[in-house]
């Protein structure tokens, strides 16, 4: 399944608005204490039509109201609200998923897992963007490992069906640390090469892939700490050169990698 146009301005839109991953990953690292959480500001509730406004006025609304590194905690009401739009699996579930990624409040981040864990495939080719975007904010919580179960979507017995929210949360998982998920994004960036007819997937690509690894070559060549190469649309000999490289980069992350994190 493949996201569409619609998924791309509601990603750029959340990373604009400090609501998606960082550059840098930020690994979990039990010797370090973990930074303060940003300041708690008080309750707010959005307008009646915020999923119908405009996405300008949408924006302003977000950077006025709901500011980078601050907690902006939503009233149940409003989040029992939002959590019900993320349901519908349309343009509403990307603003309610955006709203909650910048909430930065536990109610908010489990609400968030809660829909992924739903492991639903929407009617349409955008109907996942809001749930990508929703995997994408729990990269950005503070101590965001407090979601580590993200995981099972990756790479336990139930793996989300839908490939590109499958992708997203490998590439959360990873941004928290747990390099379990490499092997799973290794295949998807092999996918429609010669090495790749080899991998035994327990997924089925179809022919619209080139956003789900592109974004999985993005999150291995920030976990190997190189460059982002890898061109979805390159030719197959140049994808697969870049697919051996980021598996050489990464073996000793594989070899060491906890397979119960």
């Amino acid at each position: 399944m493949y996201t569409s146009l619609l998924l791309v301005p509601s990603l750029v839109a959340l990373c604009a608005l400090g609501g998606c991953r960082s550059s840098e990953p930020v690994f979990s690292d039990p010797a370090r204490p973990a930074p303060p959480p940003p300041p708690r500001a008080a309750e707010w509730s959005p307008p009646s039509d915020w999923d119908t406004m405009s996405a300008v006025r949408f924006e302003e609304m977000l950077l006025a109201n709901m500011p980078d590194h601050q907690r902006t905690p939503l009233p149940q009401p409003i989040r029992a609200q939002l959590r019900e739009a993320l349901n519908r699996m349309d343009q509403s579930s990307v603003r309610a998923a955006t709203m909650l990624a910048r909430s930065y409040t536990d109610e908010a981040g489990n609400g968030l897992l809660r829909r992924l864990q739903l492991r639903e495939v929407g009617p349409d080719r955008a109907s996942d963007a809001g749930d990508v975007v929703a995997a994408a904010g729990l990269a950005r919580f503070p101590r965001p490992e407090r979601w580590w179960r993200i995981v099972e979507l990756v790479d336990g017995v139930n793996p989300h069906p839908d490939l590109e929210v499958r992708v997203e949360c490998a590439c959360t998982a990873l941004h928290y640390g747990i390099d379990r998920v490499i092997p799973f994004l290794l295949q998807v960036i092999r996918i429609g090469t010669w090495a790749g007819q080899d991998d035994v997937l327990d997924f089925t690509p179809d022919d619209t892939t080139a956003w789900a690894r592109g974004r999985a070559a993005e999150a291995l060549s920030i976990r190997a700490g190189v460059p982002l190469r890898y061109d979805p649309d390159a030719p197959v000999a140049d994808r697969e050169r870049e697919a051996r490289r980021l598996e050489a980069l990464l073996a000793d992350a594989i070899a060491s990698a906890d397979p119960l994190d």
